[in-house]
């Protein structure tokens, strides 16, 4: 019988400032954690019932933590999240990454005006032999998504007429897209960005025209795709 994989951790990273030339992993972190789904609950309660019922109500995204071992030095880490945190800094472009391909971020196609801020960055206490530890935590202000359907090509191509992506080797559905999903584009000279798939075939992807429309773009150029949901 086929058996799931289990998700090891050890290839986890939080980055900061993702695609740009800022773009830097987080020193120091041995422990991350992902951000939950919930919902509040009420309950009914009434004479002569012996057992009370309850209902889901509205939902609640998680906190994304993260701990491990305080550094000097990790300008384009630890310092960043400490002044994220000071200046009440709101930012889209980090990524917390499950290994070196998946990863959880904003989901700026369903949700623009998603961002995460900074909530708690605190060092702790340390013995005479130890190392002086960091925890922190991040908040979620929007939907995020978690990315895990990759694809890396140059002959995918962008047709603005019909708001498509086509790929000369035919390799979507394969690569696991599927309507609905977030869409990520990476190297390409005018499309890059979030969008929303609104239908799949094997060398085709239909893109939502009301959430972002793409421009004319030939293959030739390695374009990376990754696909993803909440």
């Amino acid at each position: 019988m086929e058996r799931a994989n289990f998700q090891l951790a050890v290839d986890a990273a939080l980055v900061l400032k993702s695609g740009s030339v800022d773009q830097a992993v987080v020193k120091g972190l041995n422990k991350i954690g992902l951000p939950g789904l919930t919902r509040d609950v009420i309950t009914a309660s009434e004479f002569r019932r012996d057992f009370d019922i309850e209902f889901t109500t509205t939902g609640k995204l998680g906190r994304i933590t993260y701990s491990g071992n305080m550094l000097t030095g990790d300008t384009a880490g630890q310092d960043v999240l400490k002044q994220y945190l000071k200046k009440n800094e709101k930012f889209n472009d980090a990524r917390v990454y499950i290994d070196y391909d998946n990863f959880l971020a904003p989901d700026l196609a369903n949700d623009p005006n998603a961002v995460w801020q900074v909530s708690k960055h605190s060092p702790g206490e340390a013995d005479k032999n130890g190392i002086f530890s960091l925890s922190g935590e991040m908040t979620c202000g929007g939907l995020f998504a978690m990315f895990v359907k990759h694809l890396t090509g140059d002959g995918i191509a962008f047709v603005a007429v019909g708001n498509k992506i086509t790929d000369a080797d035919a390799g979507f559905a394969l690569a696991g897209f599927a309507a609905g999903q977030t869409l990520i584009v990476e190297g390409s000279a005018g499309n890059n960005g979030q969008y929303l798939i609104k239908t799949v075939a094997a060398g085709e992807i239909t893109l939502d025209s009301a959430v972002k429309v793409v421009v004319d773009g030939a293959v030739g150029t390695e374009i990376t795709l990754h696909g993803g949901t909440l």
